[in-house]
């Protein structure tokens, strides 16, 4: 056997066990997991819950993104039931994961309303799908969604995983999983292109990922079949809403595009880079446990507008949902403190989404500023947060 002298290739490494060349020169590489980034979508491992552990979701309450960054859970349709969903300890063994999301039942729905909708997702911006690699309009390229599942629902149970297109004409895809036991298993589902389907080249909503755990008799389809008509499920697809005895755990979710719809290893980032693509969505700047001090000016007489140095780009221009500025102050040039009226909002000003900076604009002073002259905020009250939230 000659020896061959492999050169650097963008997203493969080379190793003297994994390529070989044989006398006839015919070339054999055994290259596996070390494509780097791969994995489109963020947070597949559950590792980051900035703005709670455990929450209780139902209809109108703690719906959309309230837990595990990246990932929100939804009651569709007013429908009846609730869950706690929290960051759980419990993982697939020696895979790396540190968290699972776990969705516990603690009102059921019994799925009669033909309109149920329960549901968790993950949305991802249209210009990372357009960039992916994906060949979204050509039906032999493949996005692959594969992800760990458990559930202590004993049987076979079918779990629908959607895919709904957000640009251009609205397209829907169905396909399933099925899990036969009550331990931690990987699943795949591959997602053929589509010639119809459209992704902009912009930071919004293009492709919404869902995994339903009730879905009622109006959203059934055939599954593995593209659609413009909304459906989520097929008639086999299992109420995991039906007791509150039942528990769903998920972690590991990878989403990348593939010529063969084969799921790659569950591609691990370090700490900070996973963490970075969570702030592009949602950061928190001061708190009480960050106070900081945010430099600005006096805007007329009873407001101030500072500015706040973000901690990278964020998706869109924020607001400060959640955010609480109860008991804020301004410190003038010449250090007077004047208390900010209590339960004051702030709202956000001008936005530089391509910088590292915005600027906020906090009201309620009583006519104690002095217009145009430094002015420096601090002084939030205990449990108080200035928030950013991006989400879509």
């Amino acid at each position: 056997m000659s020896t061959l002298k492999v050169g650097a290739v963008r997203g493969v490494s080379a190793s003297s066990d994994a390529i070989s060349v044989a006398d006839d020169g015919t070339c054999t590489a055994n290259v596996t997991n070390n494509l780097s980034n791969r994995r489109i979508n963020i947070n597949g491992g559950m590792q980051f819950w900035q703005r709670a552990t455990s929450v209780s979701v139902s209809e109108g309450n703690n719906e959309g993104v309230t837990a595990c960054d990246r990932h929100g859970f939804e009651f569709g349709n007013a429908s009846a039931g609730a869950a706690t969903i929290s960051r759980s300890t419990d993982t697939p063994t020696n895979l790396g994961f540190p968290y699972s999301f776990k969705i516990d039942v603690t009102t059921s729905n019994d799925a009669s309303n033909a309109a149920t909708q329960i549901r968790m997702h993950h949305k991802i911006e249209s210009q990372d799908i357009r960039n992916s690699g994906w060949k979204y309009n050509d039906p032999n390229s493949f996005l692959t969604i594969s992800f760990y599942f458990k559930s202590n629902k004993s049987g076979t149970n079918k779990l629908p995983v959607n895919i709904v297109s957000a640009d251009g004409t609205t397209y829907y895809y169905v396909s399933e999983i099925t899990q036969s036991d009550t331990n931690w298993n990987r699943h795949t589902v591959k997602i053929p292109g589509n010639a119809n389907l459209t992704f902009d080249n912009d930071s919004g909503a293009g492709l919404q990922v869902y995994w339903y755990f009730a879905v009622g008799s109006t959203y059934h389809t055939t599954a593995d079949t593209w659609g413009t008509t909304q459906k989520h499920g097929t008639s086999s697809s299992t109420n995991y809403f039906d007791s509150t005895s039942n528990e769903m755990f998920i972690t590991g979710i990878q989403m990348e595009a593939t010529t063969t719809g084969l799921a790659t290893d569950f591609e691990h980032k370090i700490y900070a880079d996973e963490l970075l693509r969570c702030q592009r969505y949602y950061q928190i700047g001061v708190s009480e446990t960050s106070p900081g001090v945010l430099a600005g000016r006096g805007s007329g007489t009873s407001t101030v507008i500072a500015s706040m140095t973000l901690t990278c780009s964020m998706r869109a221009n924020p607001s400060l949902t959640d955010s609480d500025f109860t008991q804020v102050y301004a410190y003038l040039y010449d250090s007077r403190p004047h208390n900010g009226s209590s339960g004051t909002v702030a709202t956000v000003g001008t936005f530089n989404k391509f910088g590292s900076y915005l600027n906020i604009v906090v009201g309620g002073f009583g006519g104690q500023i002095d217009d145009d002259r430094v002015v420096n905020i601090g002084g939030f009250a205990t449990g108080r947060k200035l928030i950013l939230n991006a989400e879509f």
